[in-house]
């Protein structure tokens, strides 16, 4: 069956559904121009919806209304120092310049509440934002943003104009290739096994990346053979798709090597072994979380980047005596190494106590009620995490001043608290950096002669170039939203 839409989107995460609705905005005055987007689950929102730490944005009513002071320079430095100088900077000055309309456009268009702010690991200033609890109930962010533009674009399928329709369970195989070497459309294959063709003038891809390959890692054996195996953050569906198909049309690919590990993954006290993992927000460590290795001691700056984070845990807490685990679980279970994380009762106040419970039902996050408590949960000396959290506070009374591991930012003090919460977490495959070289204009290009493939757009972690090798916290939903449009 062939049909036609002068728009194909292709997948629907928070790129594929910010790029319909902007494309289905341009053409508002345009007669008989559709639009398409093809998910090739059950449902939209993909990795997206999962995002709980928040998006960026300098220069927000939000910030404005914190007394923050923040710049689109400091933002852009901060995002190229997360990246070790690979990040494309041109791509970098539009992510960051456009993020006060990026923000804005979700708090007035979509009406969402993203009123709390927290300064997350890279960042010289609080700009991350998220949505506060309604009622001692979560609100994660992720979640609300998807949720809200898929409302958007159902009205749009449903108001019988044919502007625009949403095919879920469609798996595209292909893309149509032009004379010119340029895009036609798309085939897809829907979950009755029936095949489709779809002309279109335009394609989008937002397939996102291939964190999610599980057991047959096909890119990660290829491009970071070092990380297979690795437990993961992502969905099943993370697999590298739109990879693939532009690669057919001879896209060019950059930074494939750089994949993302971040530093916590909770490990599940009932299946500590289990591949996927879920997310420890950043914000637990933005709001005044530590991190302990297993005899009770910090060994890095829980704010620095999550390259760095990560690489403290590898090489502090992967030793049977430093590797952190539950109290049911013994040497050789769960991952090689992890840490303690642990908010004081400050802390999880700032975080939200309903996002904890949420956890703690998940049998992620445990309490205890002081510090000897705490030390007896953990197994831990109690003299030695006394005398930890000591120094952390001391630290933190030394105004201006970095202490042993480079921290400067001290959210909360920890020694004296009357309740605190822990779990135990470990690196996981988060986030693809590399991907299809763009431009600002969201334009894929050529790997012959980085020329940009006529008909052919991508938005999200399908894309490359941006990040380097590092992505700074906050910035993965602004990336979906930024760059949710061609030129």
């Amino acid at each position: 069956m062939t049909t036609r839409a002068n728009i194909v989107v292709i997948g629907g995460g928070l790129a594929g559904m910010s790029a319909a609705l902007e494309a289905l905005h341009q053409t508002r005055n345009a007669v008989g121009v559709s639009v398409a987007l093809l998910e090739k689950e059950a449902r939209t929102g993909g990795n997206s919806a999962k995002a709980s730490s928040g998006i960026n944005g300098v220069l927000t009513r939000t910030q404005k209304a914190q007394g923050v002071a923040d710049s689109v320079k400091a933002f852009a430095r901060d995002t190229e120092r997360s990246g070790h100088g690979r990040s494309n900077e041109t791509l970098v000055h539009k992510l960051t310049e456009d993020s006060t309309a990026a923000v804005t456009w979700l708090q007035k268009e979509f009406g969402l509440d993203l009123d709390v702010l927290a300064q997350l690991g890279g960042h010289s200033a609080p700009r991350t934002h998220r949505r506060p609890e309604v009622g001692g109930k979560p609100q994660p962010v992720g979640w609300g943003i998807v949720s809200a533009l898929a409302e958007r674009l159902g009205a749009f399928a449903r108001d019988g104009s044919g502007r625009f329709r949403l095919e879920t369970g469609a798996r595209v195989t292909q893309l149509l290739k032009a004379s010119d070497g340029g895009v036609a459309g798309a085939e897809y294959e829907t979950a009755n096994g029936a095949r489709h063709r779809v002309q279109a003038d335009v394609v989008v891809l937002a397939t996102g990346g291939f964190a999610g390959e599980g057991a047959r890692p096909e890119f990660l054996r290829q491009f970071a053979p070092q990380l297979a195996g690795l437990a993961s953050t992502n969905g099943a569906f993370a697999t590298g798709d739109g990879l693939r198909l532009a690669s057919a049309l001879g896209a060019a690919l950059v930074d494939m090597d750089q994949v993302q590990v971040h530093p916590t993954g909770f490990v599940a006290a009932a299946d500590p072994a289990n591949p996927t993992k879920f997310l420890a927000a950043e914000a637990l460590r933005g709001e005044g979380g530590i991190l302990l290795d297993a005899q009770g001691a910090r060994f890095v700056d829980e704010l620095d980047t999550r390259d760095r984070v990560t690489a403290a845990i590898f090489h502090h807490c992967a030793t049977p005596d430093t590797c952190a685990r539950h109290n049911s679980t013994t040497s050789g279970q769960g991952p090689s190494a992890a840490a303690f994380l642990v908010l004081p009762q400050a802390a999880a106040d700032r975080f939200g106590l309903g996002s904890l419970g949420f956890y703690a039902k998940m049998g992620l996050v445990s309490r205890a009620d002081g510090v000897d408590d705490l030390a007896a949960a953990l197994r831990v000396d109690a003299k030695v995490l006394r005398k930890t959290l000591d120094a952390y506070d001391t630290a933190r009374s030394t105004s201006g001043q970095s202490d042993a591991y480079g921290k400067s930012v001290f959210p909360e003090a920890v020694a004296a608290a009357e309740a605190y919460f822990w779990g135990v977490v470990t690196p996981v495959i988060h986030y693809c950096m590399g991907g299809l070289r763009f431009d600002v204009r969201t334009r894929v290009l050529r790997a012959a002669d980085g020329a940009p493939i006529r008909g052919l757009l991508a938005a999200g972690e399908v894309t490359g170039g941006l990040h380097g090798v590092n992505r700074l916290a906050g910035n993965s939903l602004l990336e979906c939203v930024v760059y949710h449009h061609g030129g």
